[in-house]
């Protein structure tokens, strides 16, 4: 599961709120042994809903394919021998 959160700061003196940072946090539901488990998908009902959720899924198709370029890196990567 994939929660947004945007961070804002308010200025005590004045009240003006500014936003100061946004992240994607990931989740991952575990077993009692500790494994990731299904968890039913969610149900989009509005639009924006299904616009956020076909985003969550970009990212992590993204994220997926940076990781395997990143694995892929490292194995082919020769290191000096002495």
């Amino acid at each position: 599961m994939e929660i947004g959160a945007r961070i804002e700061a308010e200025s005590v003196l004045t009240g003006e709120v500014r936003h100061t940072a946004s992240a994607y946090l990931t989740f991952v539901s575990l077993d009692p042994e500790g494994k990731p488990r299904h968890i039913p998908q969610i149900i989009c009902e509005t639009d924006r809903e299904r616009e956020r959720f076909s985003a969550a899924l970009d990212r992590k198709q993204k994220r997926s394919e940076a990781r395997k370029e990143a694995k892929e890196r490292a194995q082919n990567k020769k290191f000096p021998t002495e």
